[in-house]
């Protein structure tokens, strides 16, 4: 038998069980409460159905045209159904914000247009763009992919800026402190700087009186300038090393400490000379500290652009109490004082100086590394102060109270480590620093050594100047590096758009400004000091003899060939050519600082570690300059006593200088690359994990 049927049993079977298409709902409905039962028709084979119809063609605008597009689809189709307005898709409320209180950055906020790091990323869902950086569907905060915390902006006018680095939310932090608390930190340090500079130059101006006093040679007296400058760069180090253990603060305190007994020892040492030795060796030992540590204080306290003006000021301030000082100080030691009235007048700033530095300068060692990324200057530190969200809001005596309270002599201690310690001296010695001091070195020291020389240039016969006059030839020195400091100081095309390249062509041309002032002033004071035989006036008044033509000293010792002598020489040439040599020592120093920072942006992992770099290897600079110029001082007087060896000093140390500046010039033409790799290999950087690990420069900041 045929389950399914066959012939007109088919056909009855689907006469009965398939009910009418023209039967109406209600009579359905009846069959249905009445008991009726239907049976359920069988599922058609896939053979049996109709064909579908072909799609459709669709516009620009996604509906369908109506033309058919296949000649098998019946014309009598039914028409598309007619669309229907689906419910809108219920979509998750955005929390209410407060408006921004600035317009929206595109560099700094919106995903687009700033390209993502590997620190850089916003939370919610994200999708990759094409240019393989994630972009945010959802409207929320950037964040630190280290630290979690939204990037913090500054504010007023730099408002659009993004805070480098980045400050905790520690009150504490240095870098969250008040504006006049950081001011009067800054002003404080550089009270201290101008006084080491003053006492620096205090004594060259009278020289020669004070090897009259003490019954002295004058390389012994040069010796009180000499041997306090080999000491401050010895203390230089000692405090760049001390600092990572201890903070700079107690350094402070103990240079102050330091200067200030070597100030007032000096007031009362007019009639022995190993107490003004003495007292001149505590003053050495106090400038290492002020010479070296300064910057990073500023680095600690500001950030990166409010760092420019605050480092320009302090580089002006260090020039000028260098040099500037001789101009009254020569004139205030012509009294019956002598030269123990300027260490008297100096010693009145104490009253101001004292309380500022001690009350104005706490401490700014802070580690805000996260624990798990830690630097090598950093992963021993044992200062870590509460992290409130949310600075507490206190009255001004209160306020007055809790900066007292912290205010202790020593707020921060770390483990000293070997590879700790070793950090400052192993940026002593980088190719970069040793290159620099090369170059520089000879124009530096020789600029000391020929100032520390005036006065036993100048004050015997013929001149016979007084101390006030030699210090006016310090005034060409005083305004030159002062104009030369300003000018780099203040143009950010020196210091951040001029390729390494061309610091080069800044060396070359520093080199040839201090050659031409270094031999200027000895050619020409040779020259005016060496009669013509053929014009030179003999003891009687007449032409001199062979004889008398032959011995130069008896012509140099005549009373009247010393008034003939005297006039010849031009003393506002040779202040000018001094000023010239320290044009040249201040462009140096400017130049050193880009190359620096190109060295440690190429060497360094993170901008915790380029900074402590940069402090590192100008301190290193600073030590090699300090040293060379302690030792000029004490040398030079034994080689310019006579003219002569005056020609001969200038003519040799320019073409030194020369020779150094070309070869210098053409190593870091060739080889500028492998030099900065060299400095990462002589600070054990290039090893470390920071290095290794994948992630953005300010990652640690």
């Amino acid at each position: 038998m045929n389950p399914l049927g066959t012939g007109a049993d088919t056909d009855k079977q689907s006469s009965i069980e398939k009910p009418s298409l023209d039967q109406s709902k209600d009579t359905r409905d009846l069959e249905m409460r009445e008991g009726s039962r239907t049976t359920v028709p069988p599922t058609p084979l896939a053979k049996d159905l109709p064909p579908m119809p072909p799609p459709t063609k669709l516009d620009s605008l996604g509906a369908t045209t109506g033309v058919p597009t296949s000649p098998y689809e019946p014309p009598n189709r039914p028409l598309p159904p007619k669309p229907v307005k689906l419910s809108p898709t219920p979509t998750t409320p955005q929390p209410s914000r407060p408006p921004p209180s600035r317009p929206q950055v595109p560099l700094g906020m919106n995903p687009p247009t700033r390209p993502g790091t590997a620190n850089s990323w916003r939370s919610g869902s994200t999708a990759s763009s094409s240019l393989g950086f994630p972009v945010s569907t959802t409207p929320t905060s950037w964040t630190s992919g280290v630290s979690k915390r939204p990037l913090k902006y500054a504010q007023g006018r730099y408002g659009r800026i993004e805070l480098v680095p980045q400050p905790s939310d520690d009150p504490d932090d240095p870098l969250n402190w008040p504006s006049w608390r950081k001011e009067l930190h800054f002003y404080s340090l550089l009270m201290g700087v101008a006084m080491t500079g003053v006492t620096k130059t205090m004594f060259m101006t009278v020289n020669a009186q004070i090897a009259d006093i003490y019954k002295v040679s004058y390389t012994a007296v040069a010796a009180l300038t000499g041997i306090p400058l080999i000491l401050s760069a010895l203390a230089g180090l000692a405090c760049l090393v001390t600092s990572r253990i201890c903070g700079k603060r107690p350094l402070y305190l103990v240079s102050l400490l330091c200067l200030f007994i070597g100030t007032v020892w000096s007031t009362s040492v007019t009639s022995n000379y190993a107490q003004c030795m003495a007292a001149r060796v505590f003053q050495g030992l106090a400038w290492g500290a002020f010479d070296t540590l300064v910057l990073g204080s500023i680095q600690d306290t500001y950030f990166d652009h409010e760092r420019g003006l605050r480092v320009a000021i302090h580089s002006i301030v260090a020039t000028t109490t260098v040099w500037g000082p001789p101009l009254i100080g020569g004139a205030a030691s012509q009294g019956p004082s002598g030269f123990s009235l300027q260490p008297t007048i100096l010693s009145a700033f104490f009253v101001v100086t004292v309380p500022a530095i001690a009350l104005g300068v706490p401490e700014t060692a802070y580690d805000r590394t996260p624990p798990y990324l830690q630097t090598p200057s950093t992963s021993n530190s044992e200062f870590k102060g509460s992290t409130p969200l949310t600075p507490r809001r206190v009255p001004l005596l209160e306020a007055i109270a809790d900066y007292m309270v912290k205010l202790k002599p020593k707020a921060y201690s770390s483990k000293a480590d070997l590879r700790t310690l070793l950090q400052a001296p192993r940026a002593f010695i980088t190719p970069t620093t040793t290159m620099l001091a090369l170059v520089s070195l000879l124009p530096y020291g020789s600029l000391w050594g020929l100032t520390a020389s005036l006065s036993l240039l100048f004050y015997p016969l013929p001149f016979m100047l007084s101390p006030a006059v030699i210090g006016v030839i310090f005034l060409s020195p005083f305004l030159l590096s002062s104009a030369a400091t300003a000018a780099t100081a203040f143009l950010p095309a020196w210091q951040n758009r001029f390729a390494p390249r061309m610091h080069m062509v800044a060396i070359a041309a520093a080199s040839a400004i201090g050659l031409t002032g270094l031999l200027t002033f000895g050619l020409h004071l040779n020259k005016a000091m060496t009669p013509p035989p053929e014009a030179s006036p003999s003891a009687s008044g007449n032409i001199p003899t062979p004889e008398e033509q032959g011995s130069h000293t008896a012509i140099r010792t005549s009373v009247f060939a010393l008034s003939y002598l005297g006039p010849r020489a031009n003393l506002p040439a040779c202040s000018f050519a001094l000023g010239l040599l320290a044009a040249a020592a201040a462009l140096f120093h400017a130049t050193a600082a880009p190359l620096i920072r190109a060295s440690t942006s190429f060497t360094a992992a993170n901008l915790a570690v380029a900074t402590r770099i940069t402090v590192d290897m100008t301190g290193g600079l600073a030590f090699w300059q300090a040293l060379g110029a302690g030792i000029f001082v004490m040398g030079t007087p034994n080689a310019v006593w006579w003219w002569d060896g005056l020609k001969a000093f200038c003519v040799g140390v320019g073409a030194a200088q020369a020779a150094v500046a070309a070869a210098v010039g053409i190593v870091w033409w060739f080889c500028g690359d492998a030099i900065r790799r060299w400095d990462g290999r002589v600070m054990g950087l290039v090893d470390l994990e920071g290095l290794k690990r994948a992630g953005s420069f300010f990652d640690m900041d």
